[in-house]
């Protein structure tokens, strides 16, 4: 993006409070969120390019997102997985059990997913009638959601697992997709960054995501199979870690070549370049650690070939 494009779309963003890119608000809650989860629940991000701004103020928009994280980590007591997703309106519905939008209701949705290790059952959302300042309770959260023209929803998933859905207005100069022009970076492109290293995944996703892209994230093989199924050919690159639980980088890429055809490969690992060998695809190698610097210019180079591909 051009000096002057950037700097327009700071001004266009500035002009109205009430507008809020719902991606750059989940992004800069990333570190809130893992907190929240603690050591004992892992989290996920899935944030789609769809979601754009949305007409919640900031404050409005935070307390949201983050009053659902901890909803669902109460239901975890366990341990287990949070997954934060941002949905847009060409995206699919949370479940086949609900989260469809109704008719004509163009709304962008914040989901977290609450998923158990165990086999217990989640007890029911409970509602607050009163919320405290301390505590954001549902019934508070809903009075926030429809003040702001939006709704609350849960959705049952399978083994008996629980989806927590905000649904959002789309901020005023949206087209039919859902999308708004100021939103949308010039080179915007969906990177799936596989990396079994929490801190490494965090620092990875949120440098990417400063610099416009969208990042949806995978720990391990089955997780990362899930997300190309979801996204198939709107990933333009994969970030792979080459030493993965259970599987090589290389071997987990050749599975995902079938739902992301089109999509270019940076393996990044601590080993020298002399011990990775010969990577196959025409893929590229960037050995860790690695600045934020020499991480953008890789990618620069390599998405913009993607999405022409595609």
């Amino acid at each position: 993006m051009t000096s002057a494009a950037r700097a327009s779309r700071l001004r266009s963003i500035r002009a109205d409070d009430t507008s809020t890119d719902l991606n750059q608000v989940v992004a800069r809650a990333e570190q809130s969120i893992i907190e929240i989860a603690g050591s004992s629940v892992s989290v996920q991000f899935a944030l789609s390019p769809n979601a754009s701004r949305v007409a919640v103020p900031l404050t409005d928009l935070e307390q949201i997102v983050l009053a659902l994280c901890k909803a669902a980590r109460s239901l975890l007591s366990s341990g287990g997985r949070m997954i934060v997703e941002t949905r847009g309106l060409n995206d699919a519905s949370v479940a086949e059990s609900g989260g469809a939008l109704a008719p004509g209701e163009a709304r962008a949705r914040v989901v977290v997913r609450a998923e158990q290790r165990g086999e217990e059952s989640p007890p029911p959302p409970q509602r607050v009638s009163t919320p405290s300042q301390s505590e954001f309770g549902f019934a508070g959260l809903e009075q926030l959601l429809e003040g702001l023209g939006g709704r609350l929803e849960f959705v049952p998933l399978p083994d008996n697992d629980l989806a927590y859905v905000a649904h959002l207005p789309y901020a005023a100069g949206t087209d039919s997709s859902g999308r708004m022009a100021i939103a949308v970076p010039e080179k915007s492109g969906v990177i799936l960054l596989i990396e079994d290293e929490p801190q490494v995944q965090a620092v990875t996703a949120r440098i990417l995501r400063a610099f416009g892209y969208a990042v949806i994230t995978a720990h391990n093989e089955r997780s990362a199979l899930a997300q190309a199924e979801q996204y198939g050919s709107a990933i333009g690159l994969v970030v792979s870690d080459l030493v993965l639980p259970g599987v090589s980088g290389q071997d987990l890429v050749r599975r995902l070549r079938h739902p992301c055809e089109h999509a270019r490969v940076l393996y990044i690992s601590g080993y020298s370049p002399e011990h990775v060998g010969a990577l196959s695809d025409g893929a590229c190698f960037l050995r860790k650690p690695f600045t934020a610097q020499e991480l953008v210019e890789m990618v620069r180079e390599l998405l913009p070939q993607a999405l022409a591909e595609g």
